[in-house]
């Protein structure tokens, strides 16, 4: 027993070095198959607030997010989430005023270590919470079409809840809705978005509103000695033979007369534009016309857009044409035939280049490029068409080629 103790005490610091040793080895092989990686993690980790004070409000870095670098094994980084990762600013025991406070990061995963964190450190203001009622108010931005007036808004409600940092709602005199009436005709009603503002008229922040939009009706009036007249185009003369008249748009659609009211009583409810001539047209027309008027009215505006789209008639064609071989070995031993020799072609496009074309100029191929002597059904394919005519279908959709090949083997010695 003596022995074996005087052994293991002089043995001592071997057998410790082969303990090493050995744990040196399995972190060696476990560093190989799941090595330790330190990075930054992609994308930024929003920042939360915690444990706030009762009747407090926290405002100011309070949508921080931040970086975080992290030391952990491959296997965790792979299987890592952004929900895994949080960061918490605990605001526990903190009374009014300014703090500025560190940046806490946990991670889910383990096992993974937080080298970095950036920002460190966030600046949160502290203040009592405080609610006020203020008086909603509407301006009106823009001007309404010639010719009408926006009268005074009806708003619901009149005053609405601003609550946040009390010195902040001490700053807020009313809830402001702007209303733009630029180009109306017509009354505006709809939700409007709140905005709370101090005396001076800016936007005062960390303040919610309750509720955050109102309803506003802004009656828009026409004015006596004026009215709103759709505008037509007055078309003259004939397009081309093969061409119809696909769509007629005039810009603006409306104008706006003034003048006398008698006058402008006895106007019926259209104007007309000068003339267009779209004798012979075989193409898209756009002009600027004036607005014809009667005496002792206005019109503004005076002159109108005029787009006329002229398209050409589809129409369609049947003609037969010879099956061309393409694509054949350059031999004379080798031969192909066709059956039939000749097919149908129907073709669709517009009607003028339909009656321009030569029948010569349209060609039936079929490529045996590949093909083995035998026999091969092919589709034909439709090549020389112009630009809008296209092949629907051709008859019939395959034909019989047959490859014959005369080269006589040579002879075994």
């Amino acid at each position: 027993m003596k022995n074996a103790l005087r052994w293991l005490i002089g043995n001592l610091g071997l057998i410790l070095l082969s303990f090493i040793l050995a744990a040196l080895v399995w972190i060696a092989a476990v560093e190989q198959g799941n090595p330790t990686l330190e990075d930054r993690y992609p994308s930024r980790i929003p920042v939360t607030l915690s444990n706030p004070p009762e009747e407090m409000i926290p405002y100011g870095e309070t949508d921080v997010q931040v970086d975080v670098t992290l030391r952990a094994p491959q296997s965790v980084w792979e299987a890592l989430e952004r929900e895994d990762i949080h960061a918490m600013v605990d605001l526990s025991g903190l009374g009014p005023g300014e703090h500025r406070l560190p940046v806490q990061v946990q991670v889910d995963r383990r096992p993974a270590m937080v080298l970095e964190v950036e920002p460190e450190a966030i600046t949160i203001r502290l203040e009592p919470l405080m609610e006020a009622a203020v008086p909603v108010t509407v301006p009106i931005r823009g001007d309404a079409a010639l010719g009408y007036m926006p009268r005074s808004p009806v708003v619901s409600p009149l005053t609405v809840t601003v609550s946040g940092p009390a010195s902040l709602v001490a700053q807020v005199v009313r809830a402001v809705a702007e209303v733009s009436v630029e180009g109306a005709r017509a009354d505006i009603e709809g939700e409007f978005a709140l905005e709370p503002r101090d005396a001076e008229g800016r936007t005062v922040p960390h303040i919610t509103l309750s509720p955050a939009q109102v309803i506003v009706h802004v009656p828009v009036e026409q004015l006596s000695g004026f009215r709103d007249l759709a505008v037509t185009a007055l078309l003259e003369g004939q397009v081309a033979s093969g061409y119809f008249i696909s769509s007629v748009k005039v810009e603006p659609p409306v104008v706006t007369v003034y003048g006398r009211p008698d006058a402008i009583a006895q106007i019926p409810g259209y104007l007309e534009t000068l003339p267009l001539n779209l004798d012979q047209a075989q193409e898209n027309v756009e002009v600027q016309l004036p607005v014809a008027v009667p005496e002792g009215v206005s019109v503004l505006p005076s002159v109108v857009t005029v787009r006329v789209a002229v398209e050409a008639l589809e129409g369609s064609l049947t003609i037969q044409r010879p099956v061309e071989i393409q694509g054949l070995a350059p031999s004379p031993e080798i031969t192909a035939t066709v059956a039939p020799t000749m097919v149908e072609v129907i073709l669709s496009g517009p009607v003028p280049v339909l009656e321009q074309l030569r029948e010569e100029d349209v060609r039936v191929i079929v490529d045996l490029f590949g093909l083995s002597p035998g026999s091969h059904s092919v589709e034909p394919q439709v090549a020389g068409l112009p630009m809008g005519v296209t092949a629907q279908s051709i008859l019939p959709a395959t034909v019989q080629v047959e490859i014959s090949s005369e080269i006589t083997p040579t002879p075994e010695r």
